[in-house]
């Protein structure tokens, strides 16, 4: 792919799943992230915290995308390089696995916080990957580097903020959500679009349900706990953690052409992070101009390079960078 190398960094041994995918620069063509106006791109795929099929190579049609040579997006040398986080899923109905045959590491068992921990060991894991000038842990030692996330992706894209309330390390300078799942309550009592066969007591809406209990269980609690929508953002002030951090961007994208995830989802996580704008902690961008269905935006990657574009340019703004 262009000039990108590919390898994996493996973060944990319970599943065959937990790994990062990383695209880099040969390292003749790296900066250092301290004189450097790259960035770099960490994508959490979706697939309702379960689907086998929508994996880290779901973040391909993107960087294809922003990495061509006649792109209409960012220009590729503002592009340090790409990570595609895996996670463990949870148990699909549509792929059954036997238990009894099927070895340890290749079963989807995750239920809450699995998801999450595993990110958050991904990113830590890039956070100590290299070292040396251009590698991933570079340019998140300096927050040169945005996360994006598609449907549950953008959940425990937000977990970055919100599981971390203590304060106690670092969060990400800038999260992207696309078409994302944010409160799981609203979600299921929802059921879905009505224009899309959605709604509640709809086939549609008992699916919505399996979804949260299979990977959240069964006590809707703990999905509110979960859920950034549900978060309280004035507590993404400073800490001793994050006083030196020079801008902290939350973009939330969503498509009216999405049949799986209603438009709900976006005026709840919106509710959430304006109540919490007051703080000053955070600056905020809604696009409700996506096109596509659901999965289309991940399969086609325009819509997401296309956000990735508006990520850099509202952080180049924050960060006085003209």
């Amino acid at each position: 792919m262009a000039s990108l190398s590919r390898r994996q960094v493996r973060y944990g041994l319970e599943s065959e799943l937990q790994f990062v995918d990383v695209w880099e620069r040969p390292p003749v063509e790296r900066e250092a992230a301290a004189i450097s106006d790259r960035y770099w791109f960490i994508y959490i795929h979706g697939g309702a915290w379960r689907d086998p099929q929508c994996l880290t190579d779901t973040a391909l049609p993107a960087i294809h995308r922003l990495l061509s040579a006649d792109s209409p997006h960012l220009d590729p040398g503002r592009i340090a390089g790409f990570a595609s986080i895996g996670y463990r899923l949870s148990p699909h109905p549509r792929f059954p696995q036997d238990p009894a045959t099927t070895p340890a590491e290749q079963l989807r068992m995750a239920r809450h916080p699995h998801h999450f921990d595993d990110v958050r060991a991904g990113l830590a894991a890039l956070a100590k990957d290299g070292g040396d000038n251009g590698s991933p842990a570079d340019y998140l030692l300096h927050d040169r580097y945005i996360v994006y996330g598609h449907s549950c992706g953008a959940f425990l894209a937000f977990q970055l903020w919100t599981e971390q309330a203590n304060g106690q390390g670092r969060r990400p300078p800038c999260i992207v959500g696309l078409d994302g799942i944010y409160d799981l309550r609203g979600f299921v009592e929802r059921g879905g679009s009505p224009e899309h066969g959605g709604g509640p007591g709809t086939e549609f809406a008992a699916v919505l349900t399996e979804i949260a209990e299979g990977a959240f269980g069964l006590d809707p609690n703990v999905w509110d706990r979960a859920s950034p929508a549900r978060y309280d953002f004035s507590q993404m002030g400073e800490t001793a953690a994050t006083r030196d951090q020079k801008a902290r961007l939350a973009i939330v994208a969503y498509s009216t052409e999405d049949e799986l995830v209603d438009i709900g989802e976006i005026k709840s996580m919106e509710r959430a992070i304006q109540g919490g704008q007051s703080s000053g902690s955070l600056t905020y961008v809604a696009l409700r101009d996506l096109r596509g269905r659901h999965d289309e935006i991940h399969e086609d990657g325009h819509e997401v390079a296309r956000v990735l574009t508006e990520a850099v340019k509202r952080l180049d703004e924050l960060q006085g960078r003209h």
